[in-house]
């Protein structure tokens, strides 16, 4: 699978109920390990903060996917530098969910 991630240049930390702050980054690529419908394992050269929210691209075959999601955990990497990083969908387009679904099904035939 030649999948690629990458962060966008938004993202939101804070907790539920609490008061949220716009943090302002750069885009990182990162490499796809695990996909579903509900979130995605990445590995990235860069950590990110438990519990905050980021814009990512997912690129699956020759289309970009925008969703947002939670970084529910972050640790070194098994192999090699960086951080592996497992992400919960949190938002994600209509149309978006469908082209992952359709994805998804493609790959289990």
């Amino acid at each position: 699978m030649r999948s690629t991630s990458a962060s966008s240049s938004r993202s939101w930390s804070g907790s539920a109920g609490g008061s949220r702050e716009e943090v302002r980054r750069g885009q990182v690529p990162a490499r796809l390990l695990d996909l579903s419908v509900g979130g995605a394992l990445l590995v990235q050269r860069t950590a990110l903060e438990v519990g905050a929210i980021h814009d990512f691209a997912i690129e699956l075959g020759g289309q970009t996917l925008w969703v947002q999601a939670e970084v529910r955990h972050c640790r070194a990497a098994e192999r090699g530098a960086g951080y592996q990083i497992g992400v919960e969908f949190v938002g994600i387009a209509p149309h978006d969910q469908r082209r992952l679904r359709d994805y998804l099904k493609g790959r289990e035939g």
